[in-house]
C-alpha cells in the first residue's frame, strides 16, 4: 500500500510540476513579446529581466527557512494558487484595456517571489514522498518533465500570443497554475513540523544552521563547492558565450540558433530516458566522471572547429557546420544529465528533511548569483580574447576543478550511505574505548 501511495504522490507531484513549468514557459515568451510590442524599448526588457531574478534571490533565504518550518505541500499549493490569482487579475485588467508596464513589472516581481517559495518547497519535499531507492528514477523523470515543458511552454506561448494576444495568455496561463495547485492538493504528505513560532532571531538562527550544516559535513561541503565552481564556469557558456559564437562568430540564422538550443534539450531528454531504462543501478561515480569528461572532450573538439583553417572551411559549408553543432549540443545535453542526476540525488540523500529546504535554498541562491557575476566576467573576457582560445581556457579550468574535486572528494560523495556507516563505526569505536 505504501508503494502505491508513494507512486501516486510522485505522479501528482510531477504532474503539478509539468503544468506549472509549461505555464512558466508560456509566460517567459509572451510577456517579453508584449513589452517589446508595447514599448519597443530594450531597457524595459532589461528591467523586466531584473524583476524576474532579483525578487526571487531576495526571497530565497526566507523560502528555505519557511520550507523547513511549514508544510511544504501547502507552500506549493499556495504558490501555484497565488500565480493563478495574479494572472487572472492581469487577465481582467487586460480585458478592460488597463494593463500598463508598471502593473506588469509589479506582477512580475510578485510572481518571482512565489517562484522562490515554490522551489524551496519542492526541493525539500521530493525525498519525503519518494523512497530513497527510487530517487534517481524520480530525478530523471523530473528532468524529462522539465525538458518537455521547456519545449512545449515557449511554443505554446508564442502561438497563444500570436492568436489571442496577451489577454488569452493571462487566462490560459492562470488556468495552468490553478490546475497544478489542484493536483498538488491530493498529494499525501504529513510532515513533522516544529511547534515554535518564527521570530527574527529564530529566522537568523535557522539560516545560519542551514549554511553551517553544509560546511560541517565533508562530503556535502565538497559536493556543494564543486557544484558552485562548475556552475560559475559553465552556466555563462549557455547564456553568453554560445549565443555569441553561434550568432556573431559563425553567423547561424535565428532559426538555426533556435534548433541548436533545442538539440541540447533533446539530448537531455534522451539522457533522462537512458538513466531510467538502463542506468538506475549504475555507479554514481562512473556516471559523474564519465559525464563530466565526455562534456569536456566534446567542448574541446568544438573549440577546434573555431581555429583557422578549419573554421573558414566549415563556414563555407554552413549546413555541415550546423549538423556538427547540433551533434555537439545534443551530446552535451545528454552527458550533462548524467552529471546532474547523481549530484541532485546525492545532495537529497545527504541532507536530512528538517534542514533540506534551507540547504537547497542556499545552493539555489549561490547558483543564481554566480550566473550574473560569471556573465559580466565572461562578457569582458570575450571582448579581449579570441573565442576559440577562450573556450580552450574555460575547458582547461573545468578539467582542473574536476581533477581537484576527484582528488579531495570522500567516498560518501558518490555513496552517501558510507557517511552514516562511518559515523556508526566511530560511535562503536568510542563506546568500546570507554
Amino acid at each position: 500500500m505504501g508503494e502505491i501511495y508513494s507512486r501516486s504522490n510522485f505522479v501528482l507531484f510531477a504532474l503539478g510540476r509539468l503544468v506549472s513549468l509549461i505555464g512558466a514557459g508560456i509566460q517567459m515568451i509572451a510577456l517579453p513579446l508584449f513589452i517589446l510590442d508595447t514599448t519597443g524599448s530594450a531597457s524595459m526588457m532589461g528591467i523586466f529581466t531584473l524583476l524576474s531574478i532579483i525578487p526571487r534571490l531576495a526571497a530565497t533565504p526566507f523560502a528555505g527557512v519557511l520550507g523547513d518550518r511549514w508544510n511544504r505541500k501547502k507552500i506549493m499549493v499556495y504558490a501555484d494558487f497565488g500565480h493563478g490569482v495574479i494572472l487572472y487579475l492581469l487577465g481582467v485588467i487586460a480585458l478592460y484595456r488597463q494593463i500598463t508596464i508598471p502593473v506588469l513589472f509589479v506582477s512580475t516581481a510578485l510572481l518571482s517571489v512565489l517562484d522562490a517559495f515554490f522551489s524551496g518547497a519542492t526541493a525539500g519535499m521530493l525525498p519525503d514522498i519518494v523512497p530513497e531507492a527510487n530517487l534517481k528514477r524520480a530525478n530523471s523523470t523530473l528532468g524529462l518533465v522539465s525538458g518537455i515543458s521547456s519545449i512545449i511552454g515557449p511554443v505554446v506561448g508564442g502561438i497563444l500570443y500570436g492568436l489571442t494576444g496577451i489577454l488569452g495568455v493571462f487566462f490560459i496561463n492562470a488556468t495552468c497554475f490553478t490546475l497544478s495547485a489542484i493536483s498538488e492538493i491530493f498529494i499525501r504528505y504529513e510532515p513533522k513540523l516544529r511547534s515554535e513560532k518564527l521570530s527574527v532571531v529564530g529566522f537568523v538562527r535557522d539560516l545560519k544552521e542551514g549554511a553551517s550544516f553544509v560546511f560541517a559535513k565533508k562530503g556535502l561541503k565538497v559536493l556543494f563547492i564543486f557544484a558552485m565552481f562548475l556552475n560559475f564556469l559553465s552556466a555563462p557558456l549557455l547564456y553568453i558565450v554560445f549565443p555569441f559564437i553561434l550568432k556573431t562568430t559563425i553567423q547561424f540564422s535565428s532559426d538555426q540558433y533556435g534548433y541548436l538550443q533545442s538539440a541540447f534539450v533533446v539530448g537531455a531528454l534522451i539522457g533522462n530516458i537512458v538513466i531510467i531504462k538502463f542506468l538506475l543501478k549504475a555507479s554514481n561515480r562512473k556516471m559523474l566522471i564519465g559525464g563530466l569528461f565526455a562534456q569536456y572532450g566534446f567542448l574541446f573538439l568544438f573549440a577546434l572547429t573555431l581555429f583557422q583553417p578549419m573554421f573558414g572551411w566549415l563556414q563555407s559549408r554552413l549546413s555541415l557546420y550546423f549538423w556538427i553543432g547540433a551533434a555537439f549540443f545534443a551530446l552535451t545535453g545528454y552527458f550533462n544529465t548524467l552529471v546532474n542526476v547523481p549530484i541532485n540525488t546525492n545532495l537529497q540523500v545527504m541532507t536530512p528533511t528538517h534542514i533540506r529546504s534551507r540547504v537547497f535554498s542556499v545552493l539555489d541562491l549561490l547558483s543564481q548569483i554566480m550566473i550574473p557575476i560569471g556573465a559580466v566576467i565572461y562578457g569582458y573576457l570575450m571582448d579581449n580574447i579570441p573565442v576559440h582560445w577562450f573556450l580552450i581556457a574555460n575547458n582547461a579550468l573545468c578539467v582542473l576543478v574536476t581533477v581537484v574535486f576527484l582528488w579531495v572528494a570522500p567516498p560518501e560523495v558518490y555513496d552517501p550511505h558510507l557517511e552514516s556507516a562511518t559515523t556508526v563505526e566511530n560511535a562503536v569505536s568510542c563506546s568500546g574505548n570507554l
